[in-house]
């Protein structure tokens, strides 16, 4: 039997993006609540929300482009100065 790495003294232990995902809901239904502010409003900027935070959660936080190293190479050249020609710039896209 192969040995197991889920620990249960360790507990639950939520991604990032579930607990940016409930605080989301929590704002939203205290806006509604407290400030009287309509669902549909509410919705609307609790889902561009989500966009937004999973976005950067996708590309590791927002400048983390961890599939972009700047090493120097013995020439004194970086990986992205080399590369420019074959990669488009603009963004994270």
């Amino acid at each position: 039997m192969e040995p197991s790495t889920h620990s249960p003294s360790r507990g639950w232990r939520l991604p990032g993006i579930v607990w940016a995902a409930l605080a989301i809901v929590v704002a939203g239904a205290a806006a509604v609540t407290l400030f009287g502010v309509s669902v549909d409003l509410a919705l609307t900027y609790g889902f561009f929300a989500l966009m937004i935070i999973g976005h950067s959660v996708m590309h590791g936080g927002h400048g983390g482009h961890g599939a972009h190293p700047h090493r120097a190479d013995a020439g004194g050249g970086t990986d992205e100065a080399r590369g420019a020609v074959d990669r488009p710039s603009g963004g994270c896209h």
